[in-house]
């Protein structure tokens, strides 16, 4: 199934890979511009990661990144590979199901170089910011930071930090989620 189709079906069905404690199916995607709008940064070939799982999930996958997804949810693991399995992906999705405070730290699994960066996985302080210290240092400049659900005060504090910084720009922002664009580079030596 080609890109632009795969994208459109996935808009049209809505699947849920969600679910709430009581096991009852939930669908917290981003919204469908959103999707789209990933889905045209996405090139065949790049390393991608995301902290959290959903359509986006499929989105990285059938535009043919090597994708990285992780999700403690082995369930919610299991619904997106039975669900992108007869779309046939050009690229490929690996799962570490593990907290992202942990698997990020200890980099298993994660490739050194990431060219697009998710962050939609914990919401609450401070693993926004524990997501993007990790991984903001594998992107090199020209690499796009997503940061979903912006508005939740927890999330809040990255995306000001990134639309304060040099080093960051703001691409592109919908209602609840922002790409930014990793301008350069460069260590900081004036923190301390």
């Amino acid at each position: 199934m080609n890109q632009p189709a795969a994208i459109a079906r996935i808009l049209q069905e809505k699947p849920s890979f969600h679910a709430w404690p009581d096991g009852t199916p939930a669908n917290w995607s981003v919204a469908g511009d959103v999707l789209d709008y990933l889905a045209g940064l996405v090139q065949p070939g790049m390393n991608t990661l995301e902290t959290g799982a959903g359509q986006t999930t499929l989105a990285f996958a059938l535009c043919g990144a090597n994708h990285t997804c992780i999700t403690p949810d082995e369930d919610q693991a299991a619904r997106i590979r039975a669900y992108l399995e007869p779309l046939e992906p050009e690229g490929s999705v690996c799962f570490v199901h593990r907290s992202s405070d942990e698997a990020l730290p200890d980099g298993d699994g994660i490739p050194e170089r990431l060219d697009i960066v998710l962050i939609d996985g914990a919401h609450r302080f401070p693993f926004p910011m524990i997501d993007w210290h990790y991984t903001q240092g594998r992107m090199p400049a020209g690499g796009i930071m997503v940061v979903d659900d912006y508005r939740m005060p927890s999330v809040r504090i990255l995306y000001d930090f990134l639309e304060g910084e040099d080093d960051w720009e703001l691409v592109k922002a919908f209602q609840t989620t922002a790409f930014f664009r990793k301008v350069e580079d460069r260590a900081n030596v004036w923190d301390w």
